[in-house]
Order: C-alpha cells, then structure tokens, then sequence
C-alpha cells in the first residue's frame, strides 16, 4: 500500500497541516535517483522530504532535523530557494501531491511506481524537472482534475449497494479480481485481495459489497501499521489488522518514515548477503582454478628422473665422452630399453653434472612438498568456502542475515588483528623524549622528511632545521614556542642531524609547522618558510634516544 492513493491522501494532509506557512529552503541530491527536499516549518523546526524515483519498493518519507548537505551533493531548482509554502495538495484523481507555492509555482510529486519524478510547474507548463529534464521541460503538465474525484465515488458507491452489484455485474472482465478492479477505482491489487480475502473468496456481489465496505471506511479512518512478511521483507498498511508482531503509528508520515528506514535496511542486507555470495563463488572459482594447476605427481616424475640421471652418469664416469653437450649411456635401472641420452653441461665433468642433477631432484623434491602443502591447505579453504557459501542459502530473514554477516565481519577482523600482531614495523621517524610530553622527531632522508613534515605533523607543532645547509626536518610535539628551553634543545639536535654537525656553532631555524609548504618545483624534502626565527646553538646529540 505504499504509493496507494489513500495512502498519499493522507500523507498530503498530514504534509499540508506541517508545512503549509512554513519555507522550502532547498532541494538537493546526494545520491542517483534519490532527492531531498528540505523546509522550515512556521514553528521553526526542520522537515526532510526524500524522494526515492528508481524503486518501486520505496516512495518517499520524512524526518525532521537540519539536512547538512554532502561535497557530491547537487543543487536542483534553486531558483524556489526560501519561497513559502501556500498549502499542500493531492490531485482528486490521481496519484500526485502538490506542494503550492506564494509566487504561483508549484512541486509535483509524481509518485508513480514505474515513472516516479518531481517537476516545477507554472502556468500548467513544466519548467524543470528531476527526472529526464530534457524531454519534459516545457511540457503541458498533465492534470486529471477534471475526472471524477476517487474518494467521492467509492463513497458513493458504499452508501449504495444496488449501484456495486450493478457495476459489478455489468463489467466483461473474466475474473473476479478483474472485476472488482474496474469498479472501484483506486483500488490497487493489494486492497482488491483484501477484498476477496474478506469476501471468503466468493464471487457474490452482496458477500463483495460487503467486503468493500468495510476496507473503504477503515482507510478513511487508518491506523498505519508497518509489518513483516514471511520473509522478512517489510510491508505498510493502512488497514486495521490485528499484527501483534507489527508496529503502529500515529500518523502515517511517522509509519511511511519507519517504513522507509526498515525496508532500505533489508535491502542493504539483502545486497550484503548478496556481495558475499558473490565473493564466495568467486574465490571458490579462483581456489579450484588454482588446485587445478597444481600436480605434484608431475613433480615427483621429474624428481625420480633427475635422480635417475644422476644415477646413470655416477654409474659412467668411466665412460668415454665423445660429446661436450651430451652423453648416451645404457640404462642399468630399466632392462630392455634403449640407451638413453642425458644432457650435459658443457663446462662441468660428468660427476658434477651428477651432482647438478641430484641437486635438481632435492629441489623438485622440495617444490613438490610446498605444493602438497599448498594443496591441502586450499582444499582446507574450498570446503570452509563451501560451507559458508551452503550457509548462506540457508538463511531464511533479515535478522538472520545481519547475524551471519556480523559473525563473519567479526571473525575476518580478529583474523586481520591477529595477523597485524605478528608484524613489527620500525617507527618512520627518529625520536628524542624530551620530558614526559614533550617529544623531537627527526627525518632520515628526503623522502622520510617529506612524510614527517606534510603526513605525521599538526599545524602548530614546531618545526626545526640547520639554516643554510642540508639536513633532517624536525618537528617538536607537546610544547608552544613560549618554551624557548625545549625548543633549544631540540634546535642543538636539529644542528647535529646536519651536514654542519661538526661547526662549533650552527643557526637554526624555527617556526610553525603552519608556516612551512610545498614548492612548486622544488624536490621531495625541500620547502618554503615563513616567519620563522633564528637560533645559534652548539650541534649535540647528547639527549638522542634512537627508536628508529
């Protein structure tokens, strides 16, 4: 019943008594087929209005707060920037809601599930849309006020019975769905089940009418209600059922927005659980296509042969050898077959060449027990692949879905925090404590300078270096440069990790990091300074602690 005409009925008066007097104060995109329109009620609070155009699943829905816009987001009708709100209305005919503006312009909500749009409108003409703008600029804007209004003519026909039995006995539609369809307008499949459900599923006009009734004055009166099905999968309603298991609301902006919020985080599931399938079949796919390329019978054919080789020539080293490349000799180990001839080495005697070939056997011996090994710990991984990937078609709702997809998370991240563990990296930078909170970082090189001063530095961190001559940067954390103590001391290593470290006194210059950039043209390591200040000190790395 999301995009049903009584359910955007009501939604249009519950929008109209919120922001009617109130402001449109922008609508923007952050994301395809998805905008946002935000308004300042005349109480002064924030209201939200997303319209989702690609899913027939969604429609739209509110919630209150101020919008703070992302970097990707794009402006759309700006031109309706801060203009009042006049009142909010729903096409009598139709399933579209106007938002009407003082200066005459309005919003349509085109809310259609396969064509959903938002266009501007004056003058009966679009002027802008969000939704294939370019073909509908300019166009007349279709309205059906001019049909029989739905709400006045199901009422009409619930107060007359006669008039349903005659209508419905006069349409040609061959089933009684069909039937009940054409004569209550506005009745989508969902309430048209409804009343055949409660009808028992008679074909009997008056059993109908009935029926009808009774559906028709409780979305009248709605109590909106969002439920599960057997799936999981959420549904809204405005009908009054007795769903222990369901949520009811006041009004149904707040059910359409607890909707919303739902359905998009079964969705998003649903694409996760999805993803992993995916991941799943495709690293099967790659461990089998790697188990298939692996055959470590091939490699013990080609170790028990080197061996046999190295066998044959320790066996003719006696042998007259009238090739350099080459030597045939009778096979001892295979009575009955020809001689075989075995490759040489030019350069090497006939006991060496033994020796290379024993060597190539307990290297392929080698090679082939990595690949065993290799082999049974992908086998390992296919039946745990396999297992995971039989799991997932197992899983019968969302809960159990977000259960399975946290657990795995969960196990891949202790995975990665175990493995992470086990690495220990060098600190990037030299470091000199200073006291309990004050701490001197020193470059090794171009590039390690470049890292230290732009990547590891806040702006007001001090920065340090040997005037006039090559050095390493350093930067100063934990300390202001009111602390001329602290600063000294670094400013005497700073001068020793210099090429002027052996000068009896050398300048160095300081200043905030803030005031030290890139050049154009300059090399890693190099850069500009500004307002920095001098000191001559003594080099010395008497306070050098090295945790490199």
């Amino acid at each position: 019943m999301l995009r049903n005409y009584f359910t955007l009925y009501h939604a249009a008066m519950e929008l109209h008594q919120r922001l009617a007097g109130g402001h449109l104060s922008g609508i923007f995109s952050e994301h395809k087929n998805q905008v946002t329109l935000t308004f300042i009620t005349p109480d002064t609070r924030h209201v939200q209005l997303t319209l989702v155009t690609h899913n027939p699943l969604l429609c739209f829905s509110t919630r209150e707060g101020e919008k703070r816009t992302k970097r990707n987001s794009a402006s759309v009708m700006g031109e309706l920037s801060m203009q009042q709100v006049r009142c909010v209305t729903i096409s009598p005919a139709d399933r579209e809601i106007s938002i009407h503006f003082t200066n005459e312009t309005l919003l349509v909500l085109h809310l259609f599930s396969a064509d959903t749009n938002l266009f501007l409108v004056r003058e009966n003409r679009i002027t802008d849309a969000f939704k294939h703008k370019g073909a509908l600029t300019d166009q007349p804007c279709q309205s059906a006020d001019d049909s029989p209004e739905i709400l006045r003519e199901l009422e009409t026909i619930a107060i007359n019975k006669a008039l349903f039995v005659e209508r419905y006995n006069t349409m040609n539609n061959e089933g009684c769905a069909e039937r009940v369809s054409a004569t209550l307008r506005g009745f989508d499949k969902t309430l048209v089940r409804e009343v055949l459900t409660r009808a028992g599923n008679e074909e009997n006009p008056e059993a109908l009418f009935t029926a009808f009734q009774s559906v028709f004055y409780e979305l009248l009166d709605p109590q909106p209600r969002v439920s599960q099905k057997e799936n999981g999968e959420p549904y809204f309603t405005l009908l009054h059922h007795a769903d222990t298991a369901g949520r009811s609301f006041d009004s149904v902006l707040e059910g359409l927005a607890h909707y919303t919020l739902t359905m998009q985080h079964f969705l998003e599931t649903k694409e996760e659980l999805k993803a992993m399938r995916t991941k799943l079949l495709r690293q099967i796919g790659k461990t089998k296509k790697t188990l298939d390329g692996f055959n470590p019978e091939l490699l013990d054919h080609f170790a028990r042969n080197y061996e046999e080789c190295g066998h044959l020539l320790m066996a003719a080293l006696y042998q007259t050898r009238t090739e350099r490349k080459s030597i045939t000799v009778k096979n001892i180990f295979k009575t009955g077959t020809p001689d075989q001839i075995i490759a040489l080495k030019e350069a090497l005697t006939l006991q060496k060449n033994a020796e290379e070939y024993f060597s190539k056997a307990a290297k392929t011996r080698e090679k082939q027990k990595k690949m065993e090994a290799r082999q049974a710990s992908l086998q390992q991984e296919m039946g745990t692949l396999q297992e995971l990937l039989a799991a997932t078609e197992c899983i019968a709702s969302p809960r159990e879905a977000r259960q399975f997809l946290q657990q795995q998370s969960a196990q891949t991240s202790n995975s990665r925090d175990s493995a992470l563990k086990n690495i220990r990296t060098a600190p990037p930078f030299k470091s000199v404590t200073l006291s309990a909170t004050i701490t001197l970082f020193v470059g090794k090189n171009a590039a390690n300078n470049e890292l230290l001063t732009f990547s590891h530095t806040k702006p007001n961190d001090i920065w340090l270096h040997a005037r006039g001559c090559s050095g390493s940067h350093c930067v100063l954390k934990g300390t202001t440069l009111n602390n001329l103590q602290a600063i000294r001391q670094a400013a005497e290593i700073a001068a020793w990790y210099s090429s002027a470290k052996h000068s009896s006194l050398v300048p160095v210059i300081y200043t905030l990091k803030k005031y030290v950039r890139r050049g154009k043209k300059l090399a890693p390591g190099q850069v500009i300074v500004e307002r920095e200040e001098v000191l001559l000190v003594k080099p010395s790395n008497k306070l050098f602690s090295d945790h490199a």
